[in-house]
């Protein structure tokens, strides 16, 4: 397991952990008792405080993270949070579930013993109350489900019971599977990765990258980002950032160019693209093949693009699949512009921690 730490501060372990090799701990996180950890979980607290009690579960590829002096990220007892799910600044309650692919953004509370099925997102600032499962994006209310529902739930994650055939009358596996498809990693965390890159660029330690990469001045690629594809080409602008648990799937002669000062969320999966300056791609999104993001255009968390979408300058795409929903409030783009301010000073601080 990586246990990183971030400026003065270091991760605190309450009790024996379970994690991957490749699996990190990083900066201000605070772990109770019997956490588990798959492959490339990362929980990541350098801009505030990840605080996770006693018994969690993180499967592989799941991802936590906080925004940056503003919101915390605090996980209860006994939560379950499946493969390539996201906590994001939030609050989630005790005996709480989050399927495969489920994204709860910042300031969200989730109440305990919830349930967030696949691929729903439960937006910014959201209260939702225990002992109900929700779906969709936005997560609204389905049902109450029962105590025993619940526990069935986090056996099946913790057992691996997401993975595999299934029957429509498997109703614990609609819940808990992602109907997208699973990109499971290709190749060994940390291959291509350099043991520098020049002008407070930083690609972290168990990403991997195959092809042709190109890094500008400040650009970062995060935790277990993985870019895949031989004779295949990724440009990351200067001030660019690639955030955690990215996937990035590429056959030869296919390219991703990202420009400058590009956000690509936590959690999201790239086909080839191009995405122009001061673009946002939003935590747990997709761009199918061929999709251009223009300049200052925005794919919003949990979305889908098409093959061959063309979302235009200065707006707001969402949904699956993704259609323009609204034109960039000023606001948004003051806050994304800080977010990208903060990932060039992250990029610098961790870029020099590793040549000390």
């Amino acid at each position: 397991m990586l246990i990183i730490p971030y400026l003065d501060a270091r991760p605190v372990v309450g009790g024996v952990i379970s994690a991957a090799s490749d699996a990190a701990l990083i900066g201000r996180t605070r772990v109770g008792q019997r956490l588990v950890l798959g492959s490339l979980a990362t929980l990541r607290a350098d801009g505030h405080d990840i605080v996770i009690g006693d018994d969690c579960w993180f499967g592989d590829f799941a991802t936590v993270h906080i925004a940056h002096d503003v919101y915390p990220a605090a996980i209860a007892s006994a939560v379950s949070v499946a493969r390539f799910a996201l906590v994001h600044a939030c609050r989630l309650g005790q005996g709480c579930v989050l399927a495969e692919h489920a994204v709860v953004m910042d300031d969200a509370q989730v109440g305990p013993h919830a349930v967030i099925a696949a691929d729903s997102v439960v937006p910014p600032g959201k209260r939702l109350e225990g002992g109900w499962l929700y779906a969709g994006t936005p997560a609204k209310p389905v049902r109450a489900i029962a105590r025993e529902e619940v526990e069935q739930l986090h056996r099946r994650i913790r057992l691996g019971g997401t993975a595999g055939p299934t029957g429509d009358g498997d109703a614990l596996a609609h819940i808990l599977r992602s109907a997208r498809p699973v990109q499971p990693l290709v190749q060994r965390p940390g291959a291509g990765v350099a043991a520098d890159y020049a002008d407070h660029a930083y690609v972290a330690p168990s990403a991997s990258i195959t092809g042709e990469l190109e890094l500008g001045a400040g650009a970062s690629i995060w935790f277990g980002v993985e870019a895949q594809g031989e004779g295949s080409r990724l440009v990351v602008g200067a001030g660019s950032n690639v955030q955690d648990n990215t996937r990035i799937r590429l056959s030869p002669g296919e390219e991703v160019v990202l420009g400058r000062r590009v956000t690509i969320g936590h959690n999201v999966h790239l086909a080839a693209c191009r995405v122009e300056d001061e673009a946002m791609v939003g935590m747990g999104s997709r761009l199918g093949a061929g999709t251009l993001v223009q300049a200052g255009g925005c794919v919003a968390a949990g979305a889908v693009t098409l093959p061959g979408t063309v979302v235009g300058a200065g707006e707001i795409w969402s949904g699956d699949p993704a259609t323009r929903w609204k034109p960039m409030p000023d606001e948004n783009r003051r806050l994304f512009a800080r977010g990208v301010d903060i990932y060039i000073e992250y990029a610098a601080h961790y870029a020099r921690a590793s040549h000390a």
